[in-house]
């Protein structure tokens, strides 16, 4: 059963409703449901699927001629020897009924069959007022297909590209159809170890504990996600040894350029080369505090949080999990620093809900961006989860993960942090893993600038 990406199928639903020619990118890391997301759009419609292969233009062409042969768009009489013949006849099919064509993994024909790029445009100028026709591009990094189709002007499809997917991890709430059956503190654990990745969390089993399903998913030698990160970047990267090296670093606590340097037994400038291919790729994002844009202060976070889980969890303990110990790491290793993780992950559907209460209008000012903030270093350091600001107006945000409900303390904290800014006009948002006090909720009462929302009211 297809579980959400409800936006994204009302995008390519709307522009197929056009009835005429339309052209979309659909970018996004393996495994994260591009072709899913494709198989459900395709339902009840008319469409050619092809598969590009990391192969020669020849063996492209051959396979796609074969492949639209077998899903019924000619007969067997028709043979093509080049891209112009064969897209010449596709773009003409498409002028006498409505089509689809899909080219998933794309990035195999950018450097290997540029002829194919040419034709396609040659035939959507030619026929352009009479096709029916929508087209899906679909490719794992989006900073290719951005190289190839949006700014190489030889290439000429530009002009026709009418929207951009950019397929990432699920947020909290469009995964809940994956996490029924586990309490609410379950499902956020779950959901962080599994990034968010449909995929990945279709291998949970409510049948299963919390604790067997981590095993089940990561901590056995069969497990399905026992190598993933290492497979993924295999895929793309030629010294997976030094990102394995960097990112575990990252994952262990070092996040400024130094320290990860240290960690890594590396140079910066070296380190920062690695650094700026994992920022390219979506692994790694830069952190910056709010109200500064300079690289000086920031740091370095994993940004998918199944790699975050997996380098600081599973990659420190492989040979023991690779000898059937994985039950006792779990036990003896993860399951009392667990907590931590799931504090950061905490974090990341608190900064999501923000968002969601923005697109309702129901956040407390209409922030132009969202940020942490900190100030000093040591001792001395004060920080604020998350601010939100716009202009004259800066919301300062707590995610409270604790097993006792927030006190009064909690808001004292956050209101003093509000000190720290003058001339703006100041709301607060505490959010709770556990809900809060009587008194925080009398303060909140006779506060219109403080909210208070609790982790199981956060819909």
């Amino acid at each position: 059963m297809f579980i959400g990406r409800s936006e994204e199928l009302g995008l390519l639903e709307k522009l197929y409703a056009k009835n005429s020619l339309n052209v979309v990118l659909v970018s996004g890391e393996y495994k994260i449901g591009k072709t899913a997301l494709l198989q459900e759009f395709l339902q009840k419609k008319s469409a050619a699927y092809f598969a590009a292969r990391n192969a020669l233009s020849t063996v492209n062409l051959a396979a796609f001629c074969l492949e639209l042969k077998e899903q019924g768009l000619w007969g067997p009489k028709n043979e093509f020897r080049s891209w112009d013949s064969v897209l010449s006849t596709l773009f003409f099919k498409a002028t006498q009924q409505r089509l689809v064509l899909i080219i998933d993994d794309v990035q195999y024909l950018f450097d290997s069959a540029p002829e194919f790029f040419s034709a396609f445009a040659k035939y959507a100028q030619k026929y352009k007022k009479q096709l029916r026709l929508s087209v899906i591009f679909s490719g794992a990094h989006f900073a290719d297909m951005e190289r190839v189709l949006l700014k190489n002007q030889e290439m000429q499809i530009k002009n026709y590209i009418n929207a951009v997917i950019k397929l990432g991890a699920m947020d909290y709430w469009e995964a809940q159809p994956f996490l029924e059956g586990f309490t609410e503190e379950e499902k956020l654990f779950l959901y962080g170890a599994a990034g968010g990745n449909p995929h990945y969390m279709s291998y949970l089993d409510a049948e299963l504990s919390f604790k067997d399903n981590l095993k089940k998913m990561f901590f056995e030698p069969a497990a399905p996600l026992y190598k993933e990160p290492i497979q993924l970047l295999k895929l793309d990267l030629r010294e997976p040894a030094t990102y394995n090296t960097i990112l575990c670093s990252v994952a262990c606590g070092a996040g400024r350029l130094n320290e990860i340097a240290a960690a890594a037994d590396m140079e910066c400038n070296k380190v920062s080369k690695y650094l700026n291919v994992l920022l390219t790729m979506g692994i790694l994002q830069r952190v910056n505090p709010a109200f500064s844009s300079s690289n000086k202060i920031s740091y370095y976070e994993i940004a998918n949080n199944m790699f975050a889980f997996w380098y600081q969890f599973v990659f420190p303990y492989m040979s023991s999990i690779a000898i059937g110990r994985g039950h006792q790491v779990l036990r003896n290793n993860i399951m009392p620093r667990i907590d931590l993780f799931a504090a950061h992950i905490f974090k990341r559907i608190c900064l999501q809900y923000c968002y969601k209460l923005k697109k309702r209008n129901d956040f407390m000012c209409d922030f132009e961006q969202i940020s942490p903030w900190w100030q000093g270093s040591g001792s001395n350091k004060i920080s604020v989860d998350f601010i939100a600001d716009k202009t004259d107006v800066i919301c300062l945000i707590d995610c409270n993960w604790s097993n006792k409900k927030a006190d009064s303390d909690v808001l004292k904290k956050l209101l003093a942090k509000g000190e720290h800014f003058t001339g703006v006009d100041k709301r607060f948002l505490c959010f709770s893993k556990k809900g809060f006090t009587d008194e925080c909720m009398e303060i909140s009462a006779g506060d219109p600038q403080l909210r208070l929302i609790s982790l199981k009211y956060m819909k």
